[in-house]
C-alpha cells in the first residue's frame, strides 16, 4: 500500500510542477489551480502521512480523514464541476487532475482500512 501512496504523491506533486514549468514556458498552467501552494500542501500532508509512527494512531487517522476531505473538495470536486474549462489547458490537463486525485481518495480509503 505504501507504494500506492508514494505514486500518489508523485503524481500530484509531478502534475503540479508540469504546470509550473508550463506557465514559465507557455504562459499558461495545466490547470486554473496555482500550482505553489498546491505542491506546498501536498508536502505538508506528505509529511503528515509519514509522521504515523509519531501519533496517536486515533489523531493519524483524523488527519488521514481531514486528507481524504481536501482531496475531495479541492482535488476531485474542483476539476470536474468548481472550475471554468476554459481555464484547463486541455480536456485532458482536467481529466489528468481529477483522476490522480480520485486515485489519491481510494488509496487513503484503503490506508484507513488497513
Amino acid at each position: 500500500m505504501e507504494a500506492f501512496v508514494h505514486a500518489y504523491f508523485a503524481l500530484a506533486i509531478g502534475y503540479n510542477l508540469a504546470s509550473l514549468v508550463r506557465a514559465d514556458w507557455r504562459g499558461k498552467r495545466l490547470a486554473p489551480t496555482d500550482p505553489v501552494p498546491a505542491i506546498t500542501l501536498m508536502v505538508v500532508l506528505y509529511l503528515s502521512y509519514a509522521a504515523r509512527p509519531l501519533l496517536d494512531p486515533i489523531a493519524w487517522h483524523i488527519l488521514i480523514l481531514i486528507f481524504i476531505a481536501l482531496i475531495v473538495r479541492f482535488g476531485v470536486w474542483a476539476h470536474l464541476a468548481g472550475y471554468d474549462k476554459q481555464g484547463y489547458s486541455s480536456t485532458l490537463a482536467r481529466m489528468a487532475a481529477a483522476a490522480i486525485n480520485a486515485f489519491g481518495v481510494l488509496v487513503f480509503l484503503f490506508v484507513l482500512w488497513r
